[in-house]
């Protein structure tokens, strides 16, 4: 980022806008911009929205320097550009012997973004698939981090995987592969308790207890906070499989039901009860989302796949279609489903357009004719720049993905705190960041284990399960103490529709606040 010299400039003169980069301002017109531009676009919007804010802050903090409006904006600018890219992205390859006595390398990556802040522990997920890019971690490693700073945790963020697509290796090939990936991590100063592991695409509590098990491997200690969504007898958290869809359900209803919100888009009626949606992706944020939005009386009327999509507006029977797909292993030849033009699903009619599978997965060309009036991003990226200022210029909703696919961040947060205690580490160092909501939560939790102990003299010498309710409270609680606090930005901004943006500016103010908390690069 160019930074201007304003120590010149007189106080009255003094601008207070912010300019996003010229790098990222490109990606919004580019279509094949990289998708670690395309994120930052829509971070450096939100700042353009917030400078003024950040700026009155500091001025609050730090009255006693007597800092002019010139310096300040300087300053400020100064630490976006501090944390404008990746801390470290780590590119690792290591040969595995495969079963059939072949040697294939295997390349993998781990990246970190926000760590200068606070330096706080980095909690991100890992996936397995044959697509990603140096270009796809960088890009996750941000929106992980502004997950984690607008749901008011205050970690870092990161994101890492192995690119091989999991289909074609044996269980005991992929724990190989994980295992001497998990190693290269740990090698290089990756993959402990202050570089959280969180499952993404294609991993879950399985993966997780490997990486769990090489980690001790490597340290020579039965530490517990490496990962998290592991099997409860690790130390996992009850329901932790459900809190991605969980949250995306959320998120959903702190908008559907809000009728001053609704009404810009077009809809009289707030609530699911009717409403149509369509889903894109069955995997294992889809697949229970469904189930959530049609329990609360909503009708799926389109489902879209990798290899096949239907649309039905007299309503498609899920849990029909799940058996078939369960059975099959696709959904293709189940009715009227095709496989030509999948895109063109995501134009049909319908109330909601749920899009829960890969990054930039809803273009341009596309966004134009979508008919739907709430489109939720229970994935990460799925809406392109250019697409996401489409929909909200045609009064369209976007629950944006910092928000709405956070729920699995939320409990990865409480079950490190928890694996923290349960190995003697102090959690103090990492509470000090998060908001009231959540050391309310973290309070009772450990209330909840005392009671169940019965002495706290055994409190940390046993993985006891939570209570089963535990993941559905604490996503309600953060999920609408951050909810309106979207809201009231998305009003003190006026963002008109343009949610996306609200929540990146609850992000970046967390963020500030601990900059200021912290005297960071002031």
């Amino acid at each position: 980022m160019h930074l201007r010299n304003l120590s010149s400039v007189p106080k009255s003169i003094a601008r207070i806008d912010y300019d996003i980069p010229e790098r990222y301002r490109n990606a919004f017109f580019l279509a094949n911009a990289a998708f670690f531009d395309s994120t930052n676009w829509f971070l450096h919007r939100a700042y353009e929205a917030v400078f003024p804010i950040l700026k009155n802050s500091y001025r609050e903090h730090f009255q006693s320097l007597h800092v002019n409006d010139s310096n300040i904006h300087e300053k400020l600018e100064n630490i976006v550009e501090s944390i404008d890219q990746c801390n470290s992205i780590l590119d690792v390859r290591f040969p595995v012997k495969r079963e059939n006595g072949k040697l294939e390398v295997i390349r993998g990556f781990r990246a970190h973004y926000g760590e200068a802040i606070g330096n706080t522990p980095c909690l991100g997920g890992f996936r397995i698939h044959s697509s990603i890019t140096r270009d796809h971690i960088k890009a996750l490693a941000l929106l992980s981090a502004m997950k984690n700073f607008c749901i008011g945790t205050g970690l870092s963020g990161a994101m890492g995987g192995i690119k091989v697509n999991p289909k074609e290796y044996s269980e005991c090939e992929l724990k190989e592969i994980v295992s001497l990936y998990v190693t290269e991590l740990y090698k290089k100063g990756y993959c402990n308790h202050t570089d959280i592991v969180h499952p993404d695409v294609n991993t879950s509590a399985k993966e997780m207890s490997w990486v769990q098990e090489t980690f001790s491997k490597c340290s020579g200690q039965s530490l517990n906070a490496a990962s998290t969504g592991k099997p409860l007898e690790c130390g996992g958290v009850e329901n932790y499989d459900i809190a991605a869809a969980l949250g995306a359900f959320k998120a959903l209803e702190t908008f559907i039901n809000n009728g001053e919100i609704m009404l810009k888009t077009g809809c009289i009626k707030t609530g699911l009860k009717n409403k149509r949606f369509i889903i894109q992706g069955l995997g294992k944020v889809g697949r229970p989302l469904g189930v959530m939005l049609i329990e609360n009386g909503a009708i799926c009327v389109g489902v879209k796949e990798e290899d096949a999509y239907l649309y039905d507006a007299k309503g498609i029977d899920l849990y029909e279609l799940y058996k078939y797909k369960d059975d099959h292993g696709t959904i293709e030849n189940f009715g009227i489903s095709k496989t030509e033009f999948p895109d063109s699903i995501f134009t049909e009619e319908c109330d909601i357009l749920v899009l829960a599978a890969r990054q930039k997965s809803l273009v341009c060309y596309i966004a134009r004719d979508v008919k739907a009036r709430v489109i939720l991003e229970a994935s990460d990226g799925p809406v392109t720049p250019t697409s996401h200022k489409i929909l909200t210029t045609k009064s369209k909703l976007v629950v944006p993905d910092i928000y709405a696919s956070a729920g699995a961040a939320v409990i990865s947060y409480f079950e490190y705190l928890r694996n923290l205690q349960q190995i003697g580490l102090p959690t103090d160092n990492v509470l000090r960041f998060s908001t009231n909501i959540h050391q309310q939560i973290f309070q009772s939790m450990n209330q909840a284990q005392l009671k169940v102990n019965g002495s706290s003299q055994t409190q940390y010498n046993v993985f006891l399960p939570l209570d089963h309710n535990f993941c559905t409270n604490s996503i309600e609680c953060v999920y609408s103490s951050v909810g309106q606090e979207i809201i009231k930005n998305l009003e003190q901004f006026k963002l008109g529709i343009d949610v996306r943006t609200a929540a990146y500016t609850v992000a970046i103010q967390n963020m500030f606040k601990i900059f200021f908390q912290q005297k960071i690069l002031i």
